[in-house]
């Protein structure tokens, strides 16, 4: 059992019918887990968290743990009875990986240094019925609010008879008409019996793999009487917390006044993307004179691949660098140029930012360059206006849609001219950023002597990217716009 010190508090629950709850902890965009946390709240429910070693069971146990909610009691805050009854795990393992677990709270126990009662124990195991049995009932009596979480099943029933089995399944799902604690029940997937038909919830965890990469996925099976929007979510176990990801969200602050964004410092040898989480995954940036292919996959909402190049064009184009632009085929010059405005302002957009346009009805603009869709007047006029850029600034960024080269000049586009355009760039010190998501020879014959290659994927409404070259673990991606401007933000799956 692991405990901490706390006052006995058993004097204090005959007040608890009257009083309030007080929240310890919501994570902002952990809906499952808030969804969990409220099915728990309610009297005697008993979750069953299931799944193979090492997806993650224990660590989303002791989320729940830290989750409960105290009790107030006019100006007095009751803290939550958490009681953790491990039947595998040394007490000084579980403090090594999970460092805040002094946290837990033992409302029957009078000790006054926890940690040195843990000094050279030895490794819990709770195998008599009696000690999960009597731990339950007192827990339950108390009419303390709670959780109590068992980990494991099978190891608390290791080496019990039948008759004690049935001692413990009693006690976890009798309930106490004035019963205030949940119980968690973690489970290897062994001797479950018809534990999965008698519980009120199910949540099963799964570690899978994408292109030789770790996932983790959290599936609600079933929390009775709660309704359940979306029953699964990746997650990650980052610095030993479970880290759900969010779903990936694409919409302003309205309460947020626009701003310039603030840029990302470039270093002597590479440029920032603007934000550091993605810099970090490319091993401290983007080196100048390198070119970078982005696959998206076509589960990708097509706003989030967009926020993602506005972010990376603007975080340079606010550091003097200069942006030549080729948008989707679904998005107009004016779409794009209305889109990085509020972000550089309009001197930065008349004098650095080129966007092509094929449309020959548009009036001019400063930014805009029209082009015609033949190849050589095209390839004539690019030339030029990259002339241009190259006086208003050192650092140029070609920011271009393949599939769009592909839609509008075909898909035998290998002209040497093209492979003049990148050599010019790189002795420049230059950066090409290609996107493509359709497969096509414009796109092979870049990526063959691409700097780096990311893939960008939706899973479970979750935008996730990860890195071929250089390889990487995949990465949640989630954009914030409490600035005023849009930033990103990535938590890496381990």
């Amino acid at each position: 059992m692991i405990k901490d010190e706390s006052p006995d508090q058993t004097s204090a629950t005959q007040q608890f019918d009257e009083s309030e709850t007080v929240l310890t902890k919501r994570a902002g965009a952990d809906g499952i887990l808030n969804l969990i946390s409220k099915f728990l709240e309610s009297a005697g429910n008993v979750l069953l968290i299931q799944g193979p070693p090492g997806a993650g069971k224990t660590t989303l146990a002791l989320e729940l743990l830290q989750r409960v909610q105290a009790t107030r009691m006019g100006s007095t805050v009751v803290p939550p009875a958490r009681f953790y009854v491990p039947s595998r795990i040394p007490p000084n393992k579980l403090r090594k990986h999970f460092p805040w677990i002094h946290e837990m709270h033992d409302p029957f126990s009078k000790m006054t240094s926890p940690d040195s009662s843990m000094e050279g124990s030895a490794e819990i195991q709770v195998s008599e019925a009696d000690d999960v049995f009597n731990k339950v009932l007192t827990l339950k009596r108390s009419r303390l609010r709670g959780l109590i979480v068992i980990d494991s099943w099978e190891g608390a029933l290791r080496n019990t008879s039948e008759d004690g089995r049935r001692m413990i399944e009693s006690a976890i799902l009798s309930d106490p008409d004035d019963n205030r604690v949940g119980v968690v029940l973690v489970s290897e997937g062994g001797r479950v019996g018809e534990l999965p038909n008698l519980v009120d919830g199910i949540v099963t965890l799964s570690s899978s793999e994408l292109d030789g990469r770790r996932m983790r996925t959290i599936v609600v099976n079933k929390l009775r009487g709660l309704r359940v929007k979306s029953d699964r979510a990746l997650f990650s176990l980052d610095k030993g917390k479970f880290n759900l990801l969010a779903n990936t969200k694409f919409d302003n602050d309205a309460s947020a006044k626009p701003n310039i964004l603030s840029p990302v410092p470039h270093t002597k040898s590479s440029f920032s993307t603007g934000s550091r989480d993605l810099d970090a995954m490319l091993k401290g940036g983007i080196r100048r004179g390198s070119s970078i292919l982005v696959h998206v996959n076509n589960t990708v909402p097509t706003m989030g691949v967009r926020l993602l190049l506005r972010i990376i064009n603007a975080n340079f184009i606010n550091q003097g660098g200069s942006s030549f632009i080729v948008p989707f085929s679904t998005l107009s010059s004016d779409s794009v140029a209305e889109s990085l405005r509020p972000l550089i302002g309009d001197d930065s957009l008349n004098q650095r930012v080129r966007i092509a346009e094929y449309n020959q009805n548009l009036p001019p603009k400063n930014w805009r360059v029209q082009l015609n869709g033949k190849v050589m007047d095209d390839f004539t006029l690019f030339s030029n206006i990259w002339k241009e850029l190259e006086t208003a600034s050192s650092s140029i960024i070609l920011a271009i849609d393949f599939d769009r080269l592909v839609q509008v000049y075909g898909d035998d586009l290998m002209l040497p001219s093209l492979a003049n355009i990148g050599a010019r760039m790189r002795d420049a010190g230059a950066v090409t950023l290609a996107v493509a998501s359709d497969p096509n020879k414009i796109t092979e014959a870049f990526l063959r002597t691409a700097d780096y290659y990311l893939k960008v994927e939706s899973i479970n409404d979750t935008m996730v990217v990860y890195g071929v070259k250089p390889f990487t673990n995949v990465h949640g991606i989630e954009f914030a716009f409490d600035k005023g401007y849009p930033s990103l933000k990535l938590t890496e799956i381990v």
